[in-house]
């Protein structure tokens, strides 16, 4: 259905990925009986070396702890939330009904920084002054585009999650071409 400035209005039955939270240290467990029920989610996870003074250690880290990112229709969102006990609530805007809703393109380009970037990503839910769109030139991310963002003396890409704010990274303005 086309609204009346031509953009197709959302429907009940049209996938998208909600931010869920999670009760501490159930992330794994929910996203297993996500995974178990067919319901599409994504667990954002990093590996990192940690090392001792005797040995070195891959430990994985979760980029948001105590949340979910879920996909599911509209009507379908409420169903996991009555069976899976370490499901808590949606992320929502201005009250319990207005859920918050992360972009296909935005969740795309949000898990190949987490997935193949090779650093750290983290959360900054600071309202950040939006900036030049780029698009990663040479890496692991070549092709992707992101929003350029000044936090400090750090340059960073940053991708928009709705309101849950932005996914950082630094990154050498060497790899970078304004689009």
């Amino acid at each position: 259905m086309a609204t009346a400035t031509g953009r197709r209005r959302s429907s009940v039955t049209d996938l998208h990925w909600y931010v869920a939270y999670v009760k501490s240290c159930q992330e794994r467990k929910v996203a297993e009986a996500l995974g178990n029920m067919g319901v599409g989610y994504y667990l954002p996870v990093q590996r990192e070396v940690h090392q001792w003074s005797d040995r070195k250690k891959i430990v994985a880290r979760l980029v948001l702890p105590r949340m979910i990112f879920i996909r599911t229709t509209e009507a379908g969102r409420l169903g996991p939330m009555r069976v899976i006990p370490g499901l808590l609530r949606y992320m929502s805007n201005k009250g319990p009904y207005n859920p918050v809703i992360i972009r296909d393109a935005e969740m795309e380009s949000f898990r190949a920084m987490v997935e193949h970037s090779g650093r750290n990503v983290s959360m900054n839910g600071e309202a950040l002054v939006p900036g030049d769109r780029v698009r990663i030139v040479h890496g692991p991310l070549t092709g992707y585009e992101f929003e350029l963002v000044s936090i400090g003396d750090a340059r960073c890409l940053g991708v928009r999650l709705g309101s849950l704010g932005y996914a950082t990274m630094d990154l050498s303005a060497d790899a970078l071409e304004k689009i």
